[in-house]
């Protein structure tokens, strides 16, 4: 491995690029929409880049790339008219029925723990065992009842942050026409020799995280439909809504499907014994079918890193930053992956 040397000038730029880091990161007002806007630069790139090799007929010159990225806003915002027209608003009305019923469900789940616990007291079991049981149950009912206002209070914060998202638009802009200028300006704080590697870190990180991103997106998507579609076969309360979740909570790694699942048990269960057995059994299926074809198709090998590594990074970031933490913790590994690649193995 060659010897990496450090002047002056790379160690006070390295500070500075470091302190840079640190303020982003306690700058949470202004993260929540560099984010998205990074996630969207990632996700409609591919769109403007094969525009720009689209030739304008007949003078056969190339689409300027600032063209090619208002012509992708557009289909983006013909598209998001149509899920804001037939899958947003739609939801909307669910959600509010579903708020309305909340506090009746949670009676009924109350009811139902009562129930078992009665059921429980009955049973011919050693008062240690029974003591447990109970302590669970009751442990259960309070989760549950904090869970749900924890899912409340997230989507009122959510909503009470939409004016974060009026400068999404215009990042995601700039960074799909400025990207290559972008590079170039975080490339030319590292000495002349160095500069090829660097370009080439972070060109793999960019192949890496678009690949994450549109896969996991599309996994999304595709697991929000399945269970959508089975939620409104077996005629189980809020399909669209049960739906919605099961896509939204695909984005944390491991324990999101489960995650996902527990409102359509939760409804299903309410309704009959019966109907939340055969939504048990649709979820196992869907989940083998998710780790078994979707992922290995749809993900390939855009990551590439060991399952034991996805549970140490989502543990590590879920104890340090929360929910943001988990969400983030794949693409975070797979960028030190990459950069740890480059420095001790290539080097």
């Amino acid at each position: 491995m060659a010897q990496i040397t450090f002047t002056s000038q790379t160690v006070f730029k390295a500070l500075i690029m470091v302190a840079v880091l640190w303020g982003l990161l306690n700058a949470k007002t202004i993260l929540f929409p560099l984010i998205v806007a990074v996630v969207l630069s990632f996700i409609l790139n591919p769109l403007v880049e094969y525009l720009v090799r689209c030739r304008l007929y007949p003078l056969k010159t190339p689409i300027p790339r600032t063209i090619a990225v208002i012509l992708t806003f557009v289909v983006a915002a013909g598209v998001l008219t149509l899920l804001l027209a037939f899958v947003l608003l739609p939801f909307a009305h669910e959600f509010e029925k579903f708020v309305v019923n909340l506090p009746e469900y949670m009676s009924q789940a109350g009811n139902l723990i009562y129930q078992l616990q009665q059921k429980v007291s009955r049973a011919e079991v050693p008062d240690t065992v029974r003591s447990l049981i109970d302590e669970g149950m009751a442990n259960a009912a309070g989760y549950s009842v904090v869970m749900g206002r924890r899912f409340l209070a997230g989507t009122i914060g959510i909503a009470s942050r939409i004016i974060d998202l009026v400068v999404v638009p215009v990042l995601t802009f700039y960074f799909l026409k400025d990207w290559m200028q972008i590079r170039e300006t975080f490339i030319d704080l590292v000495p002349l020799d160095r500069r090829p590697k660097v370009r080439q870190i972070i060109n793999d990180i960019g192949l890496v995280i678009s690949g994450y991103i549109r896969g996991q997106v599309t996994v999304s998507a595709i697991m929000g439909l399945l269970v959508f579609a089975g939620m409104y076969f077996f005629d189980v309360n809020y399909a669209l809504t049960i739906g919605l979740i099961a896509a939204l909570t695909e984005f944390v790694p491991i324990i999101g499907p489960i995650l996902g699942s527990i409102p359509a048990l939760l409804i299903s269960i309410l309704a009959s014994p019966a109907l939340a057995a055969k939504v048990a059994i649709f979820y196992v299926g869907i989940h083998q079918l998710e780790n078994h074809i979707i992922v290995p198709k749809v993900m390939g090998s855009s990551i590439d890193l060991h399952p034991v590594t996805v549970i140490i990074a989502f543990l590590v970031g879920a104890q340090l930053f929360g929910l943001a933490g988990m969400i983030l913790a794949v693409p975070v590994a797979a960028i030190m992956k990459v950069v740890f690649y480059h420095i001790w193995v290539t080097t």
